[in-house]
């Protein structure tokens, strides 16, 4: 009972309560031996000051009727726990704001600094700058945290937001056009979306056979902040409509670069491509990376049941299969064979 008083204690709000107050809160089962108890617990601890102008109640042995609460000495526990925190932590971090805040606050934020930490001890500051979606990804394993939950407060709290060098001005998109596609795919234009340099160069010279209206080069995580250019960049319009394919390594930070464009515009896997890396010699080496499972399940819910299994153990394994393993000419077939499918499903339908 006592706990469950200091946790009412902690959000009540003035600095005056009554014994009916505690009367409330006690559990209907309680007897008036364990309420007195809790409550002199209370009141040894100096949480809890007597109003002895306010009398006692009628029972034995007697309880005040009503107290004053010492805020200060309600929250010695967490502000130990702080200072505590401050020493484990890295010097970087500053803990200092949390000593004005709620104890609810230190509560929520305190996961994420712990994070901070582990990504300022394995890595120390960045030494270049990187969007929003790739750094959050890294610090905390969740794409949309320095911008959409939260992240950046945090961050100018513990006063390393400016070391961790977030730029605010995404790079443009890199990409090669199809103009006859550009052309007549009005209204609604396809795009494949590679994640390395050596996949784009790969398949550049055979843009013109593919039905697609550009070939995006995505560059790690950069395509994701950027890829909000791409009708200006295009010259095509904001109404312009797109649907995106995504090719990238077999990893967990491919897949978490694949979710986050999934979720800001619609990607989806170029399940061929995909397909044609599982058929590769998988890799070990990236054990260190952060998981997402959301974007595994999502990611693996474009394949068969077999494909699901074998995804899903490569990734257990701590192994992937890096886009390049495809070899340039078999990616380049692949990719053709596909267009010619598509042809003559297009052309039957007709």
């Amino acid at each position: 009972m006592y706990d469950t008083f200091i946790k009412h204690l902690k959000s009540y709000k003035s600095t005056k309560i009554s014994l009916g107050q505690f009367e409330t809160w006690a559990d209907p089962q309680t007897t008036y031996p364990q309420f007195h108890r809790a409550m002199q617990t209370l009141l040894d601890n100096q949480i809890l000051i007597p109003v002895r102008s306010s009398g006692t109640n009628a029972k034995n042995p007697p309880l005040p009727m009503a107290y004053r609460i010492q805020k200060s000495v309600l929250s010695q526990p967490i502000k130990q726990a702080i200072k505590q925190a401050q020493l484990c932590f890295h010097p970087s971090i500053r803990l200092d704001v949390y000593f004005r805040l709620a104890e609810s606050r230190w509560s929520k934020d305190l996961p994420y600094i712990q994070q901070v930490h582990d990504y300022l001890t394995q890595r120390g500051f960045p030494q270049s700058e990187a969007t929003a979606p790739e750094r959050s990804f890294h610090l905390v394993g969740d794409e949309k945290w320095i911008d959409e939950k939260g992240g950046r407060k945090l961050l100018e709290a513990i006063g390393v937001w400016e070391q961790l060098k977030v730029t605010a001005m995404p790079d443009p998109l890199m990409f090669a056009v199809h103009l006859q596609q550009v052309g007549e795919q009005q209204g609604i234009y396809r795009h494949l979306i590679v994640e390395n340099k050596t996949t784009y160069y790969a398949i550049l010279p055979i843009l013109s056979s593919l039905p697609y209206a550009t070939l995006i080069y995505g560059a790690g995580w950069k395509v994701v902040s950027g890829i909000d250019g791409l009708s200006e960049q295009l010259g095509v319009g904001r109404d312009a409509r797109h649907q995106f394919e995504y090719f990238g390594d077999l990893d967990h930070e491919g897949l978490a670069i694949w979710h986050a464009l999934s979720q800001k515009c619609g990607a989806v896997p170029a399940v061929e491509l995909y397909r044609a890396l599982l058929r590769q010699q998988a890799s070990t080496g990236k054990g260190g990376q952060r998981v997402n499972g959301n974007a595994i399940e999502q990611f693996i819910s474009f394949f068969s049941e077999e494909e699901r299994t074998q995804v899903s153990a490569l990734l257990k394994n701590k192994e992937y299969v890096p886009q390049e393993a495809i070899p340039a000419e078999a990616l380049r077939n692949r990719l053709l064979d596909s267009a010619a499918e598509r042809r003559e499903e297009k052309g039957s339908g007709a």
